[in-house]
């Protein structure tokens, strides 16, 4: 009986032991070769105002942390990232902004709406770019205007994250 117990508590074990490598070995595989550095957006000067460009660039690197897609995340100007040879260059350029008011989602749900849209392009410092891509974050009903930012940087990272980006030295893009 006891010989029975300890087989099953090996075999148990074993299985335990399996599925934790394959866990690790799946989380493994999800994060990229790369690092990424992050720059502010670029925008004509009075097109975007200060505390919006503020808090996309903040949020853009906070939710690339979240998403766990790249080895490490670094600011605009980071000395540490000339030493990685990895590193990816994530551009923002302002496509179009239109500020809408809280008050008028709020009674109305029509109008109102906030709208922040950017053309994002990835490239290594030396390279040609492995994704270009348009991407908008709006709030449409409640919510301070600056919500629109976290949709904005939630969505830039949900493009990074489901982007294949090719390995670094290769010299195939995404999509081809």
């Amino acid at each position: 009986m006891k010989a029975n117990r300890s087989l099953w508590r090996a075999a148990l074990c074993l299985a335990i032991c399996g599925i934790a490598a394959v866990a690790s070995a799946a989380n493994k595989h999800d994060i990229s070769p790369w690092a990424i550095q992050v720059e502010p957006v670029q925008a004509e000067e009075g097109q975007l105002p200060a505390d919006f460009s503020v808090a996309i660039y903040e949020d853009v690197l906070t939710q690339l942390v979240k998403s766990s897609r790249f080895q490490r995340v670094y600011r605009s100007g980071d000395r540490d990232a000339k030493a990685i040879p990895n590193l990816l260059v994530l551009h923002m350029v302002l496509l179009n902004f239109e500020q809408g008011n809280q008050t008028e989602r709020a009674v109305t749900t029509v109008k109102g709406a906030t709208k922040v849209q950017v053309r994002l392009k990835i490239a290594p410092r030396d390279g040609a770019a492995l994704l270009e891509k348009d991407v908008q974050g709006t709030v449409r009903l409640f919510g301070e205007n600056l919500k629109a930012t976290d949709a904005l940087a939630k969505r830039i990272a949900k493009t990074l994250r489901e982007s294949p980006l090719s390995p670094p030295g290769s010299t195939k893009t995404a999509g081809q």
